[in-house]
């Protein structure tokens, strides 16, 4: 976090918020994940100093893009131990995390002397009640209003690109896996969430968006985003960031998920907690194959179950009488359902990584045994 770190010296203490500033308006983007969110968080942190040229505040304090540090300072105690970037701050008392992230956070805000926060952070739209309930104190207590920004996308698209995430980060199931869809069943209950935040948060504003390119202001997700959080910011400044969601086949996909259950099994990895960063990197630079997918039969009963609710969604948030939530029909081009890497190219992508033939030996066997259907 900036500002301290645990071990090192003591920082001076920043000069806390007078009690007569005036508090400013909070937008929090609350995700969906796979909704552009990372794109967007560092569009806003390269665009810092033009968004404060508008008004709006960008901290730095919770992260210098994405803001995981204040789902974790609203994360009660009882869930921190499931939060990877938890065990990345390096503090062992959540209180005193909380304490000192807070001080900071509002010293920065008070510093700026700008109207209007943005925070954006995706893990706040699936988080807990708990989470929930300690965002709408902090907001109550230290801003004038609330704007929630939420961004929608398809489920079945969603599920496919989510699962990519999750192999990046761990995963170890396959894609057609049962258990997989179900954990991520309340998820995609987008109308039982959205109503989940509206109750509990009671924001000034909730501000839904459809995660489609047709939709977007300008065919721009970073100019619909500006214009949905109120910001006026001229397109010709604008500094653009890198891509950095990187796409990978389903042959390169299958290779890094027995990868992960290799780690898992064997050294101990939790996952959901890998980090597969400089692996996906380096596997990136190949070309890759078709997408994984599901076949379509699965994913329109996966879209049957969340009909009605996506329904009411378009009605209710988006004020679409027609009752049609997503107008973008589902990703087909590009895409394969075969999860499926031949054990004799588990040796061309461990080259590409590096890995010696103690550390091959077993990924081959893996590879025959998925192979194998075992």
């Amino acid at each position: 976090m900036r500002g301290w770190r645990r071990g090192t010296a003591t920082p001076p203490t920043p000069t806390p918020p007078s009690p007569e500033a005036p508090r400013p308006d909070l937008t929090v983007h609350v995700g969906t994940g796979k909704t552009g969110t990372t794109s967007v968080q560092h569009f806003l942190n390269r665009n810092r100093d033009l968004l404060a040229a508008t008004g709006t505040l960008y901290p730095a304090t919770p992260g210098r893009a994405r803001h995981a540090l204040f789902t974790t300072f609203l994360t009660p105690d009882a869930e921190l131990d499931d939060s990877a970037v938890w065990h990345r701050v390096k503090e062992q008392d959540p209180a005193r995390f909380r304490r000192r992230f807070k001080r900071d956070l509002l010293a920065e805000v008070a510093a700026s002397g700008l109207s209007s926060v943005l925070l954006s952070e995706e893990t706040l739209f699936k988080s807990s009640e708990g989470t929930l309930r300690r965002l709408r104190r902090f907001a109550r207590r230290n801003a004038r209003s609330l704007r929630i920004v939420v961004y929608l996308r398809r489920q079945d698209d969603h599920l496919v690109s989510r699962y990519q995430q999750g192999v990046k980060i761990g995963e170890i199931r396959r894609l057609s896996d049962p258990t997989l869809h179900l954990d991520y069943s309340d998820v995609y209950d987008y109308r039982g969430r959205l109503a989940r935040i509206e109750e509990i948060l009671e924001p000034d504003e909730l501000v839904v968006r459809r995660y489609e390119r047709d939709a977007f202001h300008r065919g721009s997700l970073y100019a619909d985003f500006l214009r949905t959080v109120g910001v006026d910011l001229p397109e010709d400044g604008w500094e653009l960031p890198e891509d950095r969601n990187v796409s990978l086949g389903a042959e390169t996909v299958e290779f890094l998920r027995l990868l992960n259950l290799r780690r898992v099994h064997h050294a101990g990895a939790r996952v959901g907690m890998i980090d597969n960063r400089e692996i996906v990197r380096t596997l990136a630079v190949e070309p890759q194959g078709p997408t994984l997918t599901l076949p379509d039969p699965v994913l329109d009963d996966f879209m049957a179950q969340w009909a009605d609710g996506n329904a009411e969604v378009a009605r209710r948030w988006l004020g679409a009488g027609d009752g049609v939530l997503f107008r973008t029909p589902r990703r087909t081009a590009g895409t394969t359902p075969r999860q499926f890497l031949d054990p004799d190219r588990v040796d061309h992508f461990a080259g590409l990584l590096g890995l010696s033939e103690a550390e091959r030996v077993p990924l081959r066997l893996l590879a025959r045994d998925a192979a194998a259907g075992r």
